[in-house]
């Protein structure tokens, strides 16, 4: 190499090296093309190459560059490097300017595409929505059970407040009816319940494809059966009462009774008869225990009669 490269080191060489290199592969890439063409192509080489140069390191790299290069056997000595091409100045646009140019150029995509579009902006939090104001579009069919008319549409706002009234009523409901269940009868099969209703609610509003049929069924099952109960079990106790308290029968069981060894009178035999019987009505708790076994007997006939 030249004197010229003498005071560059082992990692210039190497630059000057790799330059000249890509600089023969464009000569004779361009063989066949016009002079004029083919100075282009290495000049914008080297400017390339060179940017990478500080500026006031470049005269030795452009002179061991050109030592690769000798013309007529002899090598240039100066060379007047290509110029830089210099970066045209960034305009910078207002945040205003880009949303009014994002605007214009997204008013003619196809819909789908505006929508991915609007669904990345609402996910960045650069879309602003009034939620107390949004209204949640229905089906005639959904407008009816909501008691609407056929001109109005619900706030989307009110109907999640409406839909958490609705699913903390109805589990406080559930609860309290489990819970007068297992009074009347602990081993009921209408106590068996795989959870709670908040959560088949929250899986019914985050995931595809639940259900609410199997929750609601258990819960109507078990309301529909309490009051069934509250109407006719008050009833069976009632006659489960006579039939054992009532004169008449009382009367019946002492008559078909052998007569007292003791010689005591019919009226004295069913005194005592009744006193007998009594017993197992003597305080507030065993009436209590009586109507409570009324009712569950009632909803246990009822449950095998629904099956």
């Amino acid at each position: 190499m030249s004197h010229a490269n003498n005071s560059l080191t082992e990692q210039d060489s190497v630059w000057i090296n790799e330059c000249a290199g890509r600089l023969r592969l464009i000569q004779a890439d361009a063989a066949l093309l016009p002079a004029d063409k083919r100075r282009e192509y290495l000049q914008e080489e080297i400017a390339r190459s060179i940017k990478e140069i500080p500026p006031d390191h470049r005269k030795p790299y452009t002179q061991a560059l050109l030592a690769q290069f000798p013309v007529s056997g002899q090598v240039v000595r100066s060379v007047v490097a290509p110029p830089v091409p210099t970066p045209s100045a960034t305009v910078v646009e207002s945040p205003e300017q880009i949303l009014d140019r994002l605007i214009a150029a997204t008013a003619k995509l196809p819909e789908e595409k505006r929508a991915d579009f609007s669904k990345r902006l609402y996910d960045a939090g650069l879309v602003w929505v009034d939620r107390d104001s949004l209204l949640l579009e229905v089906s005639d069919k959904l407008r009816q059970k909501l008691g609407l008319q056929n001109d109005q549409q619900p706030q989307l706002a009110k109907v999640v407040e409406l839909l958490a009234f609705l699913v903390e009523a109805i589990s406080l409901l559930d609860q309290n009816a489990l819970k007068t269940m297992r009074e009347l009868t602990p081993r009921s099969a209408l106590l068996n319940r795989g959870e709670d209703c908040r959560k088949t609610a929250a899986l019914y509003l985050t995931t595809e494809g639940a259900s609410l049929d199997a929750q609601w069924n258990a819960i109507r099952g078990l309301l529909g059966s309490l009051l069934a109960a509250m109407q006719g079990g008050g009833k069976d106790f009632g006659r489960q009462f006579l039939n054992r308290m009532s004169p008449d029968a009382i009367e019946e069981v002492i008559a078909s009774e052998p007569s007292s060894l003791w010689g005591k009178k019919g009226a004295e035999r069913c005194w005592d008869r009744y006193k007998e019987l009594f017993e197992d009505y003597g305080t507030p708790d065993l009436i209590d225990r009586k109507i409570k076994d009324s009712l569950a007997a009632f909803i246990e006939r009822a449950m095998h009669s629904n099956r």
